[in-house]
């Protein structure tokens, strides 16, 4: 029995470590997407999309092994827990990256104008903060953190979506104002919402890390 569970923790830290590495590709990602924003960068837009296909591909493997993993070590408990969480979290971690794509596929249709410099300087701020939230969920995540460190991980998502609203009115005003900025507001606040929705996900990586380490499931939004 002791041999069995031994087992299945070493499969668990394998698909938490799984789960770590996906995730770092969706931060490389998103990191991209804010450089390739600030920076006008075409060419790293177009290589932030080409490597969204590694991520989808990772997901795909994590998934799989979640699902063996299930069937061969029957896992229960904690550890029943944790590979639940970690299939959730394939699907979590896919999708940000798709975030990072779609803003780098948003500067590709925009041609060589690049967007007006104080709406960029807002969204990356933004941008910032949903990534170092989702940076610090999967630190929890991968170091079987208690709910004290999951829901600090994520203490700034309020701040995030505050920041959001913000720029929604700021953007609009100018969108009245000028009729001809429309175009070029709508891209933006999709930008914006790309990069809010990952403070979003952050946080359900901080539920899951909750879940695991306690069994409950809470509510942080």
């Amino acid at each position: 029995m002791t041999d069995s569970l031994t087992l299945v923790q070493k499969q668990r830290a394998h698909l938490q470590d799984a789960v770590d590495g996906l995730g770092r590709l969706a931060l490389t990602a998103l990191r991209h997407s804010v450089d390739c924003l600030e920076q006008h960068d075409p060419a790293l837009a177009a290589r932030i999309i080409a490597d969204d296909a590694e991520i989808n591909q990772q997901r795909r493997l994590l998934e799989q092994e979640c699902l063996v993993t299930l069937a061969a070590y029957k896992p229960a408990g904690v550890d029943l827990r944790a590979v639940g969480a970690c299939m959730e979290l394939a699907g979590e971690l896919e999708r940000i990256g798709d975030y990072a794509a779609d803003v780098a596929r948003l500067l590709v249709k925009r041609g060589a104008t690049p967007f007006p410099a104080e709406p960029v300087a807002a969204i990356c701020e933004l941008a910032g903060t949903a990534i170092a939230m989702l940076e610090a969920t999967l630190e929890v995540f991968a170091a079987n953190g208690d709910e004290a460190r999951a829901r600090a991980a994520v203490a700034a998502e309020d701040q995030v979506d505050r920041d959001e609203h913000a720029f929604i009115e700021q953007v609009l005003e100018r969108m009245r104002e000028d009729p001809e900025f429309a175009v070029t507001g709508t891209q933006l606040l999709w930008i914006a919402h790309n990069y809010e929705r990952v403070a979003d996900r952050a946080t359900n990586v901080a539920e899951r890390a909750i879940y695991v380490a306690s069994g409950k499931t809470p509510d942080l939004d």
